[in-house]
């Protein structure tokens, strides 16, 4: 059945130990930020931070009382069950993954940097604006829900190749395996692995916990039902406000062209000499277009 990971945002300290886990995990490097008066670091998502705690402040009082609450959001590739960048995707280098052969159907999303022509058609569509292009990397990065540990096959991960085999057999070692590196970090038990099904359960519960028990009349679900274009997430969360406090799109929007060009352009570019030629051609013009990108997108 899919996997799938649940935030309940209503354990969350801030603590950011999933950044590092994950930044740890897959050796990426650190990025020159400015203190820009906020808690929250790095401000956006770039190809060398996959995932964020972001640091929403709200006012839940009145004009004359304020109260202000934090609402922690764990930000991310969302892993949409209709993926707007495979569907965009011209190399086929953006592509949905089935963590075993037994998965009914594949729900991990990846990019393979050694197809990926920077073209950034993905980065510009994701309605949760969830990747990031890199330009030393020549490739688009995202949260990739630690496919390598959960599959218990680093080999399924061609990024993770480069670090050659005496590192990866050390890291099988000695971290636990089939758990994303974020889950297994999290001190307060915000966040769960599991079967997607039996993570909604456990969702609903916590709703109800919250509702009943903590008084708080807000609390609801997001990524369970179809949400804008992209229909279930496979990152679930629990909240305790409504999804625009916590910097959730409440109706992600898909650009009207995505589905045209899945349905018509995409295949004649394949079909064009295996899509090598045009690959080959555009690469170099794309990368120079692209160049600093990184350092100039905003994002959320």
């Amino acid at each position: 059945m899919p996997k799938a990971i649940l935030f309940d945002a209503s354990k969350c300290s801030g603590c950011r130990a999933c950044q590092i886990a994950c930044k740890s995990w897959n050796q990426r490097g650190a990025t020159y930020t400015t203190n820009t008066g906020s808690y929250e670091n790095p401000p956006q998502l770039t190809s060398e931070c996959w995932m964020r705690i972001k640091f929403n402040e709200v006012d839940a009082g009145t004009a004359d009382t304020p109260d202000i609450k934090w609402r922690f959001t764990k930000y991310q590739c969302m892993h949409c069950e209709e993926a707007t960048c495979v569907k965009v995707c011209p190399s086929g280098a953006t592509a949905k993954h089935k963590v075993t052969s037994g998965d009914e159907e594949a729900y991990v999303v990846m990019t393979d940097a050694a197809k990926c022509v920077g073209c950034n058609y993905c980065v510009a569509t994701c309605p949760f604006k969830a990747c990031r292009y890199g330009e030393a990397d020549k490739s688009v990065f995202r949260c990739v829900m630690c496919f390598d540990r959960i599959s218990n096959d680093a080999a399924s991960f061609p990024h993770m190749q480069q670090f050659g085999k005496e590192w990866t057999e050390k890291m099988q070692a000695e971290f636990p395996r089939n758990i994303p590196a974020c889950v297994q970090t999290c001190t307060t038990g915000a966040l769960s692995f599991g079967e997607r099904e039996d993570l909604i359960k456990k969702a609903k519960a916590r709703v109800d916990y919250l509702k009943k028990e903590k008084k708080v009349a807000g609390a609801q679900t997001y990524g369970i039902d179809p949400v804008g274009g992209v229909g279930t997430l496979r990152y679930l969360y629990v909240l305790e406000d409504s999804p625009d406090a916590y910097g959730l799109p409440t109706d992600p929007k898909v650009p009207a062209g995505v589905e045209g060009w899945s349905l018509l352009a995409k295949p004649m570019g394949a079909f064009a000499l295996g899509g090598m030629v045009v690959a080959a051609a555009l690469n170099y013009v794309i990368h120079r277009r692209n160049a600093g990108l990184e350092s100039k997108e905003e994002g959320v």
